[in-house]
């Protein structure tokens, strides 16, 4: 999926993000504290309420694009309940507090309405369903039906990326390896829904040419390394797997809980560049964190230069990140008390020269403050 515009509203918190409009690549840059963190966290919540999460207060309107060209519009709110401080430790799903929905809606542009939903009745193509949970998104609810599937596994492909390498933590984990050989070609790994490190195994183990691709980047990027593997040992059908990497001129291979978050983090990124599933929006906070100048430059110019249908959404401070990145694709976001508001830096006449764009950036009162200049 690639997202158009997106808008949010925490009532909860007092917190609004203003109408914000995305590119392929997008680059939230100003001060700390004016709320990039914020926007990702409240990008990913779309897949939480997808999900099936009942997110207190919470107000959101989503135009995004699917990989077949269709622009959907996703809109909705839940009920502003007061927030305890205590919590009810008998408290379950059938009988929650949990806030519901005051409405939802789903269209695909210029068509029919697929969803429309209030706190009395819920139309799926003008016809009124059986009751449903109030507390859960019809998305959720109806994830199995034809015209709503697709809409529920693109806004799965949201990632809010971690920054410590893969997602397990470490490269270690039990897998059953007898459920891994039907996965013997490039697109079968990329659209399964396995976790990085394990579609990274698969491509290794049926000795896949993108292992090797992956595997060469990262030598590129780090030449003392030698060479990566996967150890294995299987115990009761279940396989242990560790991917471990060798250096020149040491004699032991070096196991992925020694290997240095650096290190991990660039075969974390490179591994989902060429693994990840066409159509996923990587959703990625200060992206220079643990990585040095070397992965910095690597990294930076491979997603610069997918040509994946993937979007990027990251945050940065590193001088070489923006610089390295056309100032078209940056906003710039400012603060009024609650308020967050992301700016085209072509409205500061920010010059053509990248150099010359990213000394103007930082320059301006409202990159240096976070606040709108009146």
């Amino acid at each position: 999926m690639k997202i158009l515009s997106f808008q949010l509203k925490d009532n909860t918190r007092k917190w609004e993000l203003h109408t914000m409009v995305f590119n392929k690549l997008t680059l939230l840059v100003g001060a700390s504290g004016v709320g990039k963190t914020q926007i990702l966290r409240a990008i990913h919540t779309l897949k939480e309420i997808a999900e099936g999460n009942s997110l207190n207060g919470v107000e959101w309107n989503v135009t995004f694009e699917r990989l077949d060209k269709k622009i959907y519009n996703w809109y909705g709110a839940f009920e502003t309940k007061e927030v305890s401080l205590f919590i009810d430790e008998f408290e379950n799903e059938t009988n929650s507090n949990k806030p519901k929905l005051i409405y939802e809606r789903l269209q695909v542009k210029d068509k029919e309405q697929i969803i429309d939903r209030n706190t009395d009745k819920i139309l799926f193509f003008g016809n009124q369903t059986i009751k449903l949970s109030p507390e859960k998104s019809v998305i959720h609810l109806l994830k199995e039906e034809d015209a709503v599937k697709p809409v529920f596994l693109e806004l799965m492909k949201i990632n809010l990326s971690n920054q410590f390498g893969f997602s397990e933590t470490k490269m270690q984990t039990t897998i059953n390896k007898d459920i891994l050989t039907d996965y013997d070609t490039l697109s079968k790994i990329i659209e399964s829904e396995f976790k990085t490190s394990i579609k990274l195994y698969i491509a290794y183990i049926n000795n896949h040419k993108v292992f090797n691709e992956i595997k060469q980047r990262f030598l590129e990027i780090f030449p003392t390394i030698e060479d990566i593997r996967f150890s294995e040992q299987t115990k009761d059908s279940k396989t242990a797997i560790d991917i471990q990497i060798k250096e020149y001129n040491v004699d032991f291979w070096i196991s992925s809980k020694n290997i240095s978050w650096g290190m991990m983090r660039t075969l974390k990124q490179l591994s989902e560049l060429y693994l990840c599933s066409e159509g996923t929006v990587f959703l990625i906070d200060e992206f220079e964190n643990s990585l040095g100048i070397n992965c910095i430059d690597e990294i930076t110019h491979d997603i610069l230069n997918s040509h994946r249908q993937l979007q990027f959404i990251l945050t940065s401070h590193h001088p070489y990140i923006i610089n390295s990145i056309s100032h078209n694709n940056w906003k710039l976001i400012t603060r009024n008390a609650g308020a967050i508001n992301t700016h085209d830096v072509a409205k500061f006449n920010i010059g053509k020269s990248k150099h010359e764009a990213f000394m103007q950036l930082i320059q301006l009162e409202e990159y240096q403050t976070g606040t709108e200049q009146l």
